[in-house]
């Protein structure tokens, strides 16, 4: 689990390379907007993810029972020279021979990203302070 976490802590280019040694052939991953069913899509959305300026994980907490482990984190990150964070979770499925099966994350679309682009940012968090 650590050196995952590692790996994440580190992400880049050559980080990817490595990709094959923390997740399986037959990978699952899914998110907010995403949705990928082997390692070769996964490599192709993590090499997405690198477009982004100065992006940097930084983990919270973590639990983990048997072959199943969750884990809280904050995505730091520059969008149009601007900085971004997103807080979010990932449960994770391991195979029998520790390399994740199955990656979940969980976080608000709305707040991580939707909220921040200019005319639709405004129209949600004025839906969010009449519905809370």
């Amino acid at each position: 689990m650590q050196a995952l976490l590692n790996f994440f802590e580190h992400f880049d280019a050559h980080a990817l390379e490595r990709l094959d040694q923390f997740y399986t052939e037959d990978c699952y991953f899914r998110d907010p907007f995403n949705e990928v069913h082997n390692r070769d899509q996964l490599h192709e959305l993590f090499a997405d993810m690198l477009k982004l300026q100065d992006l940097r994980f930084e983990f919270r907490e973590q639990l983990q029972q048997e072959d199943k482990a969750f884990v809280t984190w904050d995505f730091h990150f520059r969008i149009l020279g601007r900085p971004q964070s997103i807080h979010g979770g990932s449960l994770l499925h391991f195979a029998a021979d520790g390399r994740v099966q199955r990656h979940v994350d969980y976080w608000d679309a709305a707040a991580g990203v939707y909220e921040k682009i200019p005319v639709l940012g405004g129209i949600l968090r004025q839906l969010k302070k009449r519905i809370g």
